[in-house]
Formats: structure tokens, C-alpha cells, sequence
């Protein structure tokens, strides 16, 4: 039982850290095409 509470837990994570990394990389590219996305929103 130990192991798999261990297991989920490390996926838990993994998933997390995965997550934070999507929302880094929007957030800069967002940013750096900032312009092309506000034309393409008109």
C-alpha cells in the first residue's frame, strides 16, 4: 500500500511540474506575440 501512495504521489507531481512548464512557456510566448495575437482577435 505504501509504494502505491508513493507512486501516486510522484505522478501527482510530475503532472504539476508539467503544468507549470505549459503555463511558463504561454505566458512567454504570449508575451513576446503579444501583437500578432490581439490582430488575430479582431
Amino acid at each position: 500500500m505504501h509504494a502505491v501512495v508513493l507512486q501516486a504521489i510522484d505522478r501527482y507531481l510530475e503532472q504539476e511540474a508539467d503544468r507549470a512548464e505549459v503555463r511558463r512557456l504561454g505566458e512567454k510566448y504570449a508575451a513576446r506575440h503579444a501583437d500578432l495575437l490581439r490582430r488575430l482577435g479582431e
